[in-house]
């Protein structure tokens, strides 16, 4: 959400998922709650809203349907979601700023939950 809402590590992440220097994975729940927090609580315009989705939907690398069971474990229902979306794809990282429910969690399902600034800077270590 960050990322559409100011400069920084999370707008850089979706310029490298521009680029394609990383995949991104999107089901459809992170759309919706993506939706639900920039339209409901931030405000975004429709038209801006149906923009944003059609840039994300035309850079992600996959669109999986989201798992059928999803476990309890970040404390927050849409968070859980969110990280089982990202177990039932495979992702190897979830990029996320949610220090109260996701962050803390660190790991799951093979999954990494890293903040957006601690991922550049693996990225960056990872470039030759």
């Amino acid at each position: 959400m960050s990322a559409f809402i100011a400069d920084g590590p999370p707008s850089r992440l979706v310029e490298l998922a521009v680029t394609r220097r990383i995949s991104l994975i999107l089901p459809e729940p992170v759309l919706v709650e993506l939706e639900r927090v920039l339209v409901r609580k931030l405000g975004f315009s429709g038209e801006r809203w149906l923009e944003t989705r059609a840039l994300l939907e035309s850079i992600a690398a996959e669109r999986p349907a989201a798992p059928v069971s999803i476990d309890r474990t970040t404390g927050d229902p849409a968070d859980d979601v969110i990280l089982g979306c990202a177990v039932a794809a495979a992702a190897d990282v979830l990029a996320s700023g949610d220090r109260q429910h996701l962050l803390p969690v660190g790991a799951y399902g093979g999954v990494r939950i890293l903040t957006p600034q601690a991922l550049l800077a693996e990225l960056s270590r990872a470039q030759p």
